[in-house]
């Protein structure tokens, strides 16, 4: 039987052209992030503490004062030295972008057989009803929270491990429930190398069992890779900012890729331009590459429009790890 070729090549060119466009349209940017609405930083903004390293930024509004946690060590340990000297530290400012006064060592590690007996460290500060819970972590995938009735304390803590996992990005819904999104580091079996999946918890409140959400599995789409996951709530979904591990999702290996998800299971990569990357432009023309710029926090006012994120920042060539806020202009996703 013959083929006539005539007849079948146009269709095979539609098909092709069906097929390019659904990869586009894949391809395409699910809306805008918020990269476009990234303003320079102030000469004098976030927390520094000389002699210190600090890393995981979280704040949080209390009356007219932000209240910001977050880790530190001593830099002569160097950046190594958060594995088995970091602690949690709290800084005040009436200013949102700073600078931040340290008021306090608010948590350190304790003694075995304590379960936080290694460091707290990737702190996390929140507030559930009338109670403050401040989240960290011991060993990599060990997550606990210490939680009071007031921002300055006296802290109690959880006594056991509350969930594997690190990093921990937590959101309190309206009704109390804790949402909390975790990087789980496990071995591939096939390439004998660490992959950093995005795990999902839920507990009923936050001193209520926390039960693993989709069996672990990977949210992520495309099996992408995450390291310090920060989350918020606008356009009725979840939002989240993460370093691309592997530069799966932006091609820039750590640099900001921002997701958002409907169900909180499900998420879709808002842009494959990088939210932030290394490089910081300050508001007097000043431009500084950082060495390793880690830890987003994206902080929301009360109409849910993103107005602030900070970062850990490691600059080059020496010099102590510092907290930088850099201002956004409000905003809100727009994807539908």
């Amino acid at each position: 039987m013959r083929h006539n070729h005539r007849l079948a090549l146009p269709k095979i060119l539609a098909l092709a052209l069906v097929v390019f466009a659904s990869a586009t349209a894949f391809a395409a940017d699910a809306g805008a992030s918020m990269k476009d609405n990234m303003l320079p930083v102030p000469v004098e903004n976030g927390f520094s503490m000389p002699g210190y390293y600090l890393w995981c930024p979280s704040v949080i509004k209390v009356g007219d004062t932000y209240h910001l946690f977050a880790s530190r060590w001593p830099a002569s340990a160097g950046m190594g030295g958060w594995t088995s000297l970091s602690e949690c530290v709290r800084a005040t400012s009436k200013n949102l972008l700073g600078p931040y006064k340290f008021e306090e060592v608010v948590l350190q590690k304790r003694p075995k057989p304590a379960w936080d007996n290694s460091r707290v460290h990737n702190v996390k500060i929140v507030k559930s009803g009338d109670t403050y819970v401040l989240y960290y972590i011991n060993s990599a995938n060990e997550t606990g929270y210490a939680w009071s009735k007031s921002i300055t304390g006296p802290w109690t803590r959880c006594d056991a491990v509350a969930m594997k996992g690190s990093n921990p990005a937590i959101l309190v819904r309206p009704d109390n429930s804790i949402y909390v999104m975790n990087r789980w580091s496990v071995t591939d079996k096939t390439t004998n190398k660490k992959f950093n999946r995005a795990i999902v918890f839920l507990a009923k409140t936050f001193n209520s069992p926390y039960e693993v959400q989709n069996n672990s599995e990977n949210v992520l789409p495309n099996n992408a890779e995450l390291e310090d996951p920060c989350i918020w709530w606008a356009n009725n979904q979840y939002n989240i900012l993460v370093n691309d591990w592997n530069a799966k999702a932006t091609g820039t290996q750590k640099a900001g890729a921002q997701y958002f998800s409907k169900d909180g299971i499900h998420y879709t990569l808002m842009s494959k331009t990088p939210v932030f990357t290394k490089d910081i432009t300050y508001a007097d023309g000043a431009k500084e590459t950082l060495a390793r710029r880690e830890r987003p926090f994206i902080y929301v006012n009360e109409k849910g429009e993103a107005i602030a994120l900070f970062t850990a920042c490691l600059p080059k060539g020496g010099g102590d790890a510092r907290i930088i806020a850099q201002p956004i202009k409000p905003y809100t996703p727009d994807n539908k």
